[in-house]
């Protein structure tokens, strides 16, 4: 007897189902892609558990028929493709008929539904992909579909489930992402009977954005070829993130994570943003269907285009125009005064005193003081003949770094600074290049990191107007899950209703850092780190981005006390020899090398 079989129509379904359904997010994803094709105008999702242990979806469009919702649950019905030439032309977001029996074989599976034309509705009740009973019952127009303990019959699946934190963030990730390119329809989402979303029906994205992309500057984009056209909304060079974790991608209003698309908009930015932040927004490509080919994968999440060049030049050409017309400084005086006027009617009714120099007269007598300068050293209250600076001292320590012995940086003669980037020092050996950057992110990074691991509290800048700061629910949840530990760190934030939080205190190296953009790197670091390793264990990272946010610049001019007291930092940091991120802090060139530069030798 041969060794070829025919598989059986239930080891058949469980591996389509391991192909749709890889977690709880993907089943929310084909749950609402169904709804939304129904024509709904209203989704609501409940979950418990991250959705391992429910997800429901109801929403108010056509239902089914008795008959239809049976058919439904046969692998590869559908009621959207009736011949071979349909599946080149499909306008709609599901179209495989596998979704709903893939999902009811691996869970305890039943669903409600009634036409508007129909009295009564039918409930099916589905275990582990068999159909247990069919029932008349009386219920709203439209469909409710109920999904009780996902992979209760692949204990394989079900260990691989994350956490349910991590598991109910990528379902959150999922429903912003269907609702930017579906702003006529509301949604609503409850976790353990917590709402978390609540999205009411708005008449266009314009209307949708500020809701995902809260506190966020984004700027018309347009460009349109032949019949194809992008539009959208980026952002400028102070808007760009740690990650690519806001940048949404849609072709024919169907969402998507294609690699192309995210590296030709990075791309179209040039050096307009450093290098390592990417930019955030969102981009829709509508194309005509025939030049589009989205039946490439299962998940439906990737699409190949019949010309992929003319789509990544519109891109360019769209992003391009905009950043060239520079809109962020045609409205910057207008923002300014806002701004102004904002902070002047919080101060309405409060006499406000210089706290800062009470503290000095108080304390230091009549010593002279020398002011904080922006880059965080802090200089004390001396004469400038001697200068204290605040740095890492290990008095256990004895090392020798790559340079030299412990010392070796403060030893070094100064010569100068070039570029605004470059502090150029002489040694015995030669010349030393330090990138004043690296170098002071370096100083930051273990500042932090030290206080961290041994509960230190820094140096606590309490703000005198805390900064409020307003995230998408995506970016709420996982703030509110890592509260205690940043605030460990020395960033207190509290939350301030829905979706808003109030920064209390810094850490005083962050005397003028962006705030929100350091926050909101953070969380992009969490957002992109191992999901289930706790903050803790992201250590480095999340440490990483808030130092640089800390850190002197490309651009910035730093006096001689200034690049002294850079250097003294630099012989009491443990590792000096590249900053956090692996870039490099200082290179010798030494007099060897300059001399056959020459032709000396």
């Amino acid at each position: 007897m041969g060794n070829i079989r025919i598989l059986s129509d239930n080891v058949v379904s469980r591996i389509a189902a391991g192909e749709i359904v890889e977690r709880p997010s993907s089943v929310v994803k084909e749950l609402i892609e169904n709804s939304i094709d129904a024509g709904s105008t209203s989704i609501r999702v409940e979950l418990r558990g991250g959705g391992k242990k429910l997800i429901k979806v109801s929403d108010n469009g056509e239902g089914m028929c008795k008959d239809d919702a049976l058919l439904a649950l046969e692998r590869h019905a559908t009621s959207k493709l009736k011949n071979i030439n349909d599946l080149f032309t499909i306008q709609t977001l599901g179209f495989r008929g596998e979704a709903l029996p893939s999902i009811a074989s691996v869970s305890r599976f039943s669903i409600t539904t009634r036409t508007k034309e129909e009295l009564v509705g039918t409930t099916i009740n589905v275990m582990g992909g068999t159909i247990k009973s069919v029932e008349e019952t009386g219920c709203p127009p439209g469909t409710i579909v109920e999904l009780r303990d996902l992979f209760y019959n692949t204990p394989p699946r079900l260990k691989f489930l994350k956490t349910t934190e991590t598991e109910l963030r990528n379902i959150i990730d999922v429903i912003q992402r269907v609702a930017l390119s579906g702003p006529n329809v509301r949604f609503e989402v409850l976790s353990d009977g917590r709402a978390l979303i609540n999205l009411p029906e708005r008449n266009s994205i314009d209307d949708r954005l500020p809701e995902i992309f809260p506190d966020t500057d984004l700027y018309k984009v347009y460009a349109e070829d032949e019949g194809i056209s992008v539009h959208g909304y980026m952002n400028g060079p102070d808007e760009s993130r740690s990650t690519t974790q806001r940048l949404y991608t849609y072709v024919n209003f169907r969402a998507i994570r294609d690699r192309l698309l995210t590296r030709i908009a990075i791309e179209s930015y040039g050096r307009i943003i450093e290098k390592g932040r990417y930019p955030q927004g969102v981009l829709s490509i509508r194309i005509p269907i025939h030049e589009v080919d989205v039946n490439v994968h299962p998940t439906k999440n990737e699409v190949r285009f019949k010309s992929p060049r003319r789509v990544g030049d519109l891109i360019k050409h769209a992003i391009s125009e905009m950043l060239t017309s520079a809109p962020w400084i045609k409205d910057y005086h207008k923002r300014v005064e806002n701004a102004v006027y904002e902070f002047h009617e919080f101060r309405k009714g409060y006499e406000l005193r210089d706290f800062e120099k009470d503290n000095r007269s108080e304390s230091h007598g009549g010593g002279k003081y020398i002011e904080d300068h922006k880059y965080g050293f802090s200089l004390g209250y001396e004469s400038p003949s001697n200068i204290k600076t605040e740095v890492i001292r290990d008095k256990e320590q004895d090392r020798e770094d790559i340079f030299g012995k412990k010392g070796y940086f403060s030893s070094l003669k100064i010569v100068g600074q070039v570029g605004d980037l470059y502090i150029v020092c002489e040694s015995n050996n030669g010349i030393i290049l330090i990138d004043q950057h690296a170098a002071h992110e370096r100083i930051n990074f273990e500042k932090l990191k030290e206080s961290y691991l041994n509960k230190n509290k820094s140096e606590v800048q309490e703000l005198l107007i805390p900064t409020t700061l307003e995230l998408s629910p995506y970016e709420s949840e996982l703030l509110k899950m890592n509260l205690e530990e940043i605030e460990k760190i020395g960033i207190k934030i509290e939350e301030f209703g829905e979706g808003a939080f109030l920064v209390r205190s810094i850490p005083a190296i962050f005397k003028k850092a962006d705030l929100k953009g350091l926050i909101k790197d953070v969380i992009g670091e969490i957002a992109a780190t191992d999901k289930e390793r706790s903050l803790s264990e992201k250590l480095d990272n999340i440490i990483s981005t808030i130092a640089c946010h800390s850190s002197i610049r490309a651009n910035d001019v730093l006096d001689h006390d200034q690049i002294k007291a850079l250097l003294e930092g630099l012989d009491y940091a443990r590792f000096p020899h590249s900053c956090p991120h692996g870039r490099p802090v200082a290179r010798e060139l030494s007099f060897t090398e300059l001399k056959k530069m020459f032709k000396r030798s």
